[in-house]
Order: C-alpha cells, then sequence, then structure tokens
C-alpha cells in the first residue's frame, strides 16, 4: 500500500530561523515575537530602513545560525517519516531580492540535511509556490500555503495567523494546532482518518 505524502513547512513550523534576533542586533532593539503580527518580522521597520536592512541581511547573515527548533518537531516528525512519505517544502525566493535571496535555498538545504538527516534529500523542496504540491497532509504556518487540495491541513499556531477565524479556517478545512504534540496526536493517533 503506498504511503500518504505529507508536506511540513520548515521556517515557523519545524524552526524559528531567528529572523526576529537578527532584526534587533541590526537595529540594537529588543523586540519579542508577541510584539510582530505581520508574516515578515522586518515589517516594524520604516520603509528605508527596512530597505537597508534587506540588503545587509542577504550580504551577511545566514538565518540559521540564529535558528531554534520548535520543542518536540525532530522527534515528531523522525515518528511520521516512519509511517508516512515525508517532504519539507519550505518557500526561499524573496520577491523583494529575487536574486539575491537564492543563497536562502543553500542555507535551508543545509539545515535540513544537518538537522533531519533521516529526511530523503530527493524529499526537500525548495520553492515558492507551495500550491503546487499535492500531498495527503500539509503542516504549515502561513494560512495561503494551506488552501487548496489536501485530505488533512494543519496550520501551526503564531501571532501572524491568528487573524484568521475559526470559520475561515474550516471553510478551506484547516485546521489550527497549538504545537507538535497536538500534530502527532493527530497524525499518530488511532483515531486518523483520511
Amino acid at each position: 500500500m503506498e504511503k500518504l505524502k505529507v508536506m511540513i513547512d520548515l521556517d515557523e513550523t519545524i524552526v524559528s530561523p531567528g529572523y526576529l534576533e537578527v532584526v534587533n542586533q541590526y537595529l540594537n532593539t529588543n523586540y519579542k515575537y508577541e510584539d510582530i503580527d505581520t508574516y515578515f518580522v522586518e515589517d516594524v521597520l520604516d520603509p528605508k530602513t527596512k530597505d537597508r536592512f534587506l540588503d545587509w541581511f542577504y550580504e551577511n547573515i545566514n538565518v540559521y545560525d540564529y535558528a531554534t527548533v520548535m520543542p518536540d518537531a525532530i522527534e515528531v516528525i523522525k515518528k511520521l517519516n516512519d509511517k508516512f512519505d515525508v517532504y519539507i517544502v519550505s518557500a526561499f525566493v524573496d520577491k523583494r531580492r529575487p536574486m539575491k535571496s537564492k543563497i536562502m535555498a543553500s542555507y535551508k538545504y543545509g539545515w535540513i540535511r544537518k538537522n533531519l538527516p533521516f529526511i530523503n534529500p530527493k524529499h526537500i523542496v525548495l520553492t515558492s509556490a507551495k500550491d503546487i504540491i499535492m500531498c495527503d497532509i500539509k503542516i504549515d504556518d502561513k494560512f495561503g500555503n494551506l488552501k487548496g487540495y489536501g485530505k488533512i491541513k494543519l496550520l501551526l499556531d503564531h501571532m501572524h495567523n491568528r487573524k484568521y477565524s475559526f470559520e475561515e479556517l474550516d471553510s478551506n478545512g484547516i485546521t489550527r494546532v497549538l504545537d507538535w504534540k497536538q500534530i502527532e496526536s493527530i497524525l499518530l493517533g488511532d483515531d486518523i482518518n483520511i
């Protein structure tokens, strides 16, 4: 029997890559994630500062040097990988700096290979069009990446996605989850129904 395919996002799903730490370093500030309710952390900057920051960022920083793994993520992904065909799918193209952002593909791939060595390298997908990924189960922190195909779609709770109501999530077949233990319970529990 063919295994079900699972798409798992990288940034803010498996790992918090440290964008906020980098912004704080650049500005000499002390922002916390609770202070940011947009998807892009650098949106706290005024337009001129943001422009300079992005140039500095792509020329000087591997944000994954600042990364912290979400609690229980790697352990649960190992278990999922035993039961399903797991694909790590991550966007890397920044529309504001498309040529400079190509370095992010290398950083992401390197982090995944080092920290998730049990994932088949052929199951690492670096893209910016997650809507073309046809997986049975999708796990992401960005609402837009969960629209479309997917039998089970799990939205990992973050400040930037709390604006979506239960009704809006429900109408798109999306379930909000609080952490990786809840994901484990849903996908590896006895009650999974696909």
